[in-house]
């Protein structure tokens, strides 16, 4: 029968929230899809936890000697114990961050205010995330450093002090002589900032980087990738860190990141989510929407991490 609808039977927003929270969900992940770099390098996850905690323990175990001895057919192999594996802990936090919008701004934009959330959302995720990550890689832990020029420390490195071909090579060659596990096919990953690379490309001309095209078969779509130099896929990313060094005068210092598998250890509580808040005022004119994640990062294996340091001549 036409007329007056009881407002009991009326569908709104607020009982339909988890489709709302689908949307919003769907427009994060498409945002998403291509935006995380640095953490691409955790590519070790714990499937099974003893307990729930704030904590997460990697254990990792020294390979074996080598066994050189021809076997005797008459004689059993003596079996080897195994020595106590070294442990790694990654501390779980959390992390997120949101955004109020109201009810006048969507119905007054001449924009998708939604679409435009999800991309602020998604971008600030990833880019926060991928800071966290930087500051683990090229922090204390990682003691496996190679400067730049003639340059023996962090406070050393003086303008002259760039980029070089021969610096990605002997981390690569660092890696390799410890036995780290290159990341794709024979190729390791090199993170540098697009100033390290600009440098790189003066030294080399228009061919110092191998096309990635060459390497379809065995290199996948990686975010921000130029190419291949010297054993190593190269991304160029202005997420890689740099800050001023005590140098007279100072100069930046950029820190890129060469390494294998296993270098970097992530524990997930939650990965990253979207949030969206109820609507508490008594209009409902204020809208939230945020990203959450709880979770945590460590250098699992240093001999599969090396960073590079160095200045940059157009910064």
């Amino acid at each position: 029968m036409a007329g007056n609808v009881p407002y009991g039977s009326l569908t709104s927003t607020s009982s339909i929230s988890n489709l709302v929270q689908t949307a919003y969900d769907q427009y994060v992940r498409m945002a998403l899809r291509s935006i995380p770099v640095m953490r691409a390098l955790a590519d070790v996850k714990p499937v099974q936890q003893a307990m729930p905690g704030s904590s997460v323990v990697f254990s990792i175990y020294s390979d074996l000697a080598q066994a050189t001895s021809t076997l005797t057919e008459t004689s059993d192999v003596s079996s080897i114990a195994l020595g106590n594996p070294n442990q790694v802990t990654v501390t779980l936090n959390e992390y997120g961050s949101a955004v109020t919008t109201t009810k006048k701004l969507n119905l007054t934009s001449f924009n998708d205010v939604d679409s435009a959330l999800a991309d602020i959302i998604a971008y600030n995720a990833a880019d926060s995330i991928d800071a966290v990550v930087a500051a683990v890689l090229t922090g204390a832990g990682n003691t496996n450093i190679i400067y730049g020029g003639n340059a023996t420390t962090t406070n050393t490195i003086d303008s002259a002090d760039t980029m070089t071909v021969a610096a990605i090579r002997k981390a690569v060659t660092e890696l390799r002589t410890n036995k780290a596990l290159p990341r794709i096919g024979e190729l390791y990953a090199a993170y540098l900032h697009p100033r390290q690379t600009a440098d790189l490309r003066a030294e080399t001309g228009t061919g110092g980087f191998q096309a990635l095209t060459q390497y379809v078969d065995r290199t996948p779509f990686v975010t921000g990738a130029v190419g291949v130099l010297e054993g190593a896929f190269v991304v160029e990313t202005p997420r890689v860190p740099y800050a001023a060094n005590a140098a007279s005068p100072a100069v930046n210092v950029y820190k890129a990141i060469i390494a294998g598998r296993e270098a970097l250890a992530e524990a997930q509580g939650q990965d990253i989510s979207t949030v969206v808040g109820p609507q508490i005022d008594a209009l409902r004119r204020y809208h939230t929407i945020g990203w959450y994640y709880f979770g945590g990062f460590n250098i699992l294996r240093t001999a599969a991490l090396y960073q590079i340091q160095t200045a940059a001549t157009n910064g």
